[in-house]
């Protein structure tokens, strides 16, 4: 059975890939380091419902593995940030896009930096979020309910 905390990562995947949002500015990247790496399934099943709908990529699989190296490896927003812009921009990369030399695959970082700044603000933000929550909101029921 999945637990409150669960629920509320699901609906909040659910909700925040649908909704409109400046580029890369979402939860996700908070929401699989907050999810103390139990959950990793469910949210991942989640994302993936959520592609389903939105459409597939061909840097799906690199996406997957970082939001699951996320989510499991558990370093806070700035290194969680910096692993899924490492990451997902070489995939960008392997496209082709930008050539296939050392001089291609600085140019795909230097011209995803304004998508990095939206991604780290994001992430900043709503780990916060989700920390105060969980602390707060979370704590409230086992703080009333009579030991």
């Amino acid at each position: 059975m999945l637990k409150p905390v669960n629920l509320f990562f699901i609906v909040a995947i659910l909700v925040s890939r649908f909704l409109p949002h400046p580029p890369n500015f979402t939860p996700i990247i908070a929401i699989f380091m907050a999810s103390g790496g139990l959950s990793l399934v469910p949210l991942l099943v989640t994302y993936l419902f959520t592609d389903a709908i939105l459409g597939f990529h061909s840097s799906m699989i690199w996406v997957y593995a970082s939001l699951f190296a996320i989510g499991y490896l558990q370093k806070g927003p700035i290194v969680s940030s910096l692993l899924f812009f490492i990451i997902t921009n070489f995939a960008v990369w392997t496209s082709g896009y930008y050539g296939y030399d050392l001089e291609g695959l600085l140019l795909c970082y230097t011209m995803a930096i304004p998508f990095f700044i939206n991604t780290l603000a994001s992430t900043l933000i709503f780990y916060n979020l989700i920390k105060y929550y969980q602390n707060n909101i979370f704590l409230l029921p086992r703080l009333l309910t009579p030991a």
